[in-house]
């Protein structure tokens, strides 16, 4: 009988200690997160202001002054160029810290964006399609959580796995909202997938699997050598409406 009750106690206080450390990670990625919008505000406030000053003055350097100088107005010009450059991608840097069209798009239009400007950057063609979220309220941590699941997914795409095409589908399906990532790259050994993470630096995934984990949910990893990378994800849906059905989508 003593030794169920020091088993048990052992049991709760292993439970505990789980919990704390949840409690303690989901603290950390909310601060995680308010530190990229503060810095995403003031990259577009701050920095991104005073860039687009440099180049206007740039631009307007020569106004109303004779035509002559050419080696120094080529010159500006260079210069000019170069700061339209850093403006686009301080746009770009304070974009990704914080989507600010998450607030006024919402998630499905904001991921959609994404995937455009991602395929523009990489030549990744990218086939979203997301189903049932439109009449859903969630919180604003599982939608940050579910657009960094897939920022992080895609950039898995670009950095691994030499892929030409990815399917991304988003699903609200009572009780869960399922994420599949699918990509038609070279793929890896998923049951060795912990070695091929710390080898082949592919952490991604394991602040993928995280993520995941804080919000409940869970993920699986479907991959074979030369035969693409799939990846499921499903976390508890805490929203105002039941949303679609699963049966009912080209999941």
């Amino acid at each position: 009988m003593l030794g169920y009750r020091g088993i048990n106690r052992d049991v709760t206080a292993r439970k505990r200690a789980e919990e704390r450390i949840h409690s303690l990670s989901r603290q950390l990625m909310k601060a995680q997160e308010a530190e990229r919008q503060r810095l995403s505000r003031e990259l577009h406030d701050l920095v991104g202001q005073d860039l687009s000053a440099l180049k206007m003055g740039l631009d307007t350097l020569f106004d109303d002054q004779p035509e002559d100088l050419p080696a120094m107005r080529q010159r500006v010009a260079k210069l000019s160029k170069i700061a339209h450059g850093t403006i686009m991608a301080v746009r770009d840097l304070a974009y990704a810290l914080r989507p600010v069209g998450l607030d006024q798009l919402g998630l499905a239009q904001t991921i959609f964006r994404h995937c455009e400007d991602f395929s523009a950057r990489t030549g990744v063609k990218v086939d979203f399609f997301a189903a049932g979220m439109e009449d859903l309220e969630l919180d604003s941590d599982i939608e940050i959580a579910l657009y960094r699941l897939i920022q992080e997914g895609l950039n898995n795409v670009k950095k691994h796995a030499d892929a030409t095409d990815a399917i991304i589908r988003l699903v609200a399906s009572y009780p869960n909202i399922i994420l599949r990532i699918e990509d038609n790259g070279k793929g890896f050994d998923a049951e060795n997938r912990l070695a091929s993470a710390i080898n082949e630096k592919r952490m991604g995934l394991r602040s993928m699997e995280e993520r995941v984990a804080l919000l409940g949910g869970k993920m699986r990893i479907e991959s074979r050598p030369m035969q693409g990378t799939k990846i499921l994800i499903e976390v508890p849906c805490k929203g105002n409406s039941i949303g679609c059905q699963e049966k009912n989508i080209d999941y």
